[in-house]
């Protein structure tokens, strides 16, 4: 078996194994309650979460982990669909990330992090990774944030988006993003929510304001 068709199962691997998360935090849910109660009167929600990603924009490689906060604003509490229980918001963050370029998916190679001129107009690498590096991003999203309330306790959301992020010694860069995600209420104001999608995946708990 080639190396190539190793290394896409294991990516296909990695994105079944999420949507399967996904799908098994939507069966906690019950379908039966009732959807017009569901609760679509905050204003404004705020979610601390924990972020996993892989394969990351720019020079960056491998998978990682970190922290972050996203905040969305209600701009539409009755959404775009007449007969739909639907919302939209705008939705803003701010993410870390440390990724480690030997825990890649796809394999890792090394990089030179820093060249300086050599005679006759050359480039020398003075500065180079090892076992792939490790690379430490900020990401600030901004999104638009579609809610679909199935339930009292279960909403769905898509939000799409761009990542501005900032690459420790290579600078900053953008790139588009979209998510898929859930929540399931807790109490009256809080959810765990489950957020899939590029450039990271996040799982956190939401307050619902």
């Amino acid at each position: 078996m080639s190396l190539h068709r190793l290394n896409g199962r294991r990516v296909v691997a990695f994105v079944a194994a999420l949507a399967v998360a996904l799908l098994g935090f939507i069966s906690l849910a019950n379908a039966d309650e009732d959807i017009a109660s569901a609760p679509k009167s905050y204003r404004f929600e705020i979610e601390p979460h924990l972020v996993l990603g892989t394969s990351p924009p720019g020079f960056g490689q491998g998978s990682g982990i970190g922290a972050g906060i996203r905040g969305s604003v209600v701009a539409l509490p009755n959404g775009l669909l007449p007969k739909v229980n639907d919302s939209l918001a705008i939705g803003f963050g701010l993410d870390y990330g440390h990724y480690y370029g030997k825990w890649a998916l796809n394999g890792y190679r090394d990089r030179c992090l820093h060249y300086q001129a050599g005679p006759d107009g050359t480039q020398v690498c003075t500065d180079i990774t090892l076992n792939g590096g490790d690379y430490t991003y900020l990401y600030v999203p901004i999104v638009v944030q579609w809610n679909f309330w199935f339930t009292r306790r279960f909403s769905g959301f898509v939000e799409p988006g761009v990542d501005f992020y900032h690459l420790a010694d290579h600078g900053f860069g953008a790139v588009p993003a979209f998510y898929l995600g859930g929540r399931l209420r807790l109490s009256e104001h809080t959810a765990l929510t489950i957020r899939l999608g590029y450039p990271t995946t996040a799982i956190g708990v939401s307050f619902l304001l």
